[in-house]
């Protein structure tokens, strides 16, 4: 199979999970936001955050590794050293992530609170998010998305239905607790019985894995951590906190939700992206330079393609979208638009960060995330004790969306190539002519379902209109059809080829 196949092959499966994922979370949200309400939402969110941040502190940079150098020895046609480096990593991460839970678990014993059941929840979740993290990160690896893909629509199906029914009989947020726990038990259960199929396990303990490969291994964990210090737990867990340190549970609930639904939105261009550190690595692995190059603008455009329009079009109908949850949440309108908006560059820089983090040069990314992580708490503290949410978005957004800019012209310099920056402007003209369409038929009309198929329609006009994608581009999302079903292939390449004007 060639890289383009295993690119069309994974971005299938991911379209899959991503946009299924987004349905079920967005649906499930709106109902606990309408039957818990602001404050409720905003405990239940801090859990959640609570969880995810532990998850962190206990996988040091171990599934990125396992995703990096899996692809690497795969992609070598080395099983043997790949299923050593997964049962090697796996015993250190089930030893971090029991460790980690077991600190949680004294504290509750040795602090008793009101708190306690969630936080021994929280314990619990912690060693099961690990396990589940690190699982997808071997499936990336192997290149194989459809074996987690299954397993996230399953437990996003399994925790929305569990969810809405606990919150309808007023359960409360210990058993959406319970559920979320079920849903990655589920989720390990599925990936973990096919990982089989790529890594072998019996005896892959014997197998010893040379010295300089350890070193290189330990070299990009410890990289990766540096990353997460500076730039993931600034950008995805800091706004929480200080929100509970200076605001209420309302602001924590309008700055989470919001972060939610625009990270979840950005997750579309994320589809095609997702699949390219893997694919990047292997690559690099068979010294295939020309490729990568090719790969590394295209997916730029197409990430640009997919980013821009959802940013600028959901910051354009945020006060549609803020009043789904109820007329509570119609006050986190613009902090909606700010992580529309914000999301827009960090979707782009994904594919730098994935080239980056392939050619083991993540060390520029962790100078670079330190001085903006600093620069991100001096604006948290500056801005969230006078203006709550609001100020918490602006300083995420602000300090993402800089760090994102100064990520793609440093990999672009690295590479030599140059940034087909009068293409990334046609685009983003593109999708600001469909956003402002969206934004008048939501002001006028007050529809939000009309506003967003108006803009659907417009965009894939204006990209033909301002020419803003080439032959290369219509070979990459040629290859897409052969995952589509067969009645489906005649219109999909029919309006691929719309798009290109030649």
């Amino acid at each position: 199979m060639s890289v383009y196949q295993t690119i069309a092959k994974n971005t299938y499966w991911s379209a899959l999970s991503t946009v299924g994922g987004l349905l079920l979370g967005v649906i499930a949200n709106i109902v606990l936001a309408r039957v818990l309400g602001a404050s409720l939402l905003g405990q239940y969110n801090y859990w959640l955050w609570l969880i995810g941040l532990l998850a962190l502190v206990a996988s040091p940079g171990l599934p990125q590794a396992m995703a990096k150098f899996g692809a690497e020895y795969l992609g070598q046609e080395e099983r043997e050293t790949a299923s050593a480096i997964f049962v090697r990593l796996l015993q250190i991460e089930l030893l971090l992530a029991a460790l980690v839970g077991g600190l949680v678990l004294v504290y509750t014993l040795a602090a008793p609170s009101s708190d306690a059941a969630a936080l021994a929840l929280v314990a619990f979740s912690v060693l099961l998010v690990s396990v589940e993290v690190f699982f997808q990160s071997a499936a990336k690896g192997a290149q194989d998305f459809r074996i987690f893909s299954q397993a996230s629509l399953i437990g996003g199906f399994v925790y929305a239905v569990s969810s809405i029914v606990a919150v309808s009989f007023g359960f409360g947020i210990y058993t959406l607790l319970v559920a979320y726990i079920a849903r990655r038990i589920l989720a390990i259960i599925l990936i973990g019985w096919k990982l089989s199929t790529h890594y072998t396990l019996s005896g892959a303990l014997d197998f010893s894995i040379p010295p300089e490969l350890r070193r290189r291994i330990f070299r990009y964990s410890r990289d990766i951590i540096l990353v997460f210090v500076t730039s993931t737990i600034p950008y995805e867990r800091l706004g929480i906190f200080f929100l509970k340190q200076f605001s209420t549970d309302v602001d924590i609930a309008f700055y989470s939700q919001s972060f939610d639904l625009a990270v979840k939105s950005m997750a579309l261009p994320a589809i095609f992206t997702a699949t390219l550190l893997p694919t990047f690595a292997s690559l690099q692995g068979q010294n295939d330079r020309g490729r990568v190059d090719r790969l590394y603008l295209s997916s730029n455009r197409i990430a640009a393609a997919v980013a821009m329009p959802i940013g600028l079009g959901g910051a354009a109908v945020a006060s549609s979208v803020a009043l789904l949850y109820g007329p509570e949440f119609l006050a986190m309108t613009p902090i909606l638009a700010i992580f529309f908006v914000g999301n827009i560059a960090g979707s782009i820089a994904s594919v730098s960060a994935s080239m980056l983090y392939s050619m083991e040069e993540q060390g520029f990314m962790v100078r670079l995330n330190g001085l903006m992580a600093l620069f991100n708490i001096s604006l948290s503290l500056l801005l969230i004790p006078n203006y709550g949410a609001v100020g918490a978005a602006i300083a995420t957004c602000g300090c993402h969306t800089v760090s994102s800019a100064i990520c793609i012209a440093h990999t672009a310099r690295r590479l030599q190539v140059d940034l087909p920056f009068r293409v990334l402007s046609r685009v983003g003209m593109a999708a600001l002519s469909a956003a402002v369409v969206a934004w008048l038929l939501s002001t006028w009309l007050g529809g939000l379902v009309v506003a967003i198929a108006a803009a659907f329609l417009v965009y894939p006009v204006m990209l033909r209109l301002y020419a803003a994608l080439d032959d290369s581009d219509q070979q990459l999302l040629f290859r897409l059809s052969q995952h589509l079903p067969q009645s489906l292939v005649p219109a999909y390449q029919g309006f691929v080829n719309f798009l290109v004007r030649s």
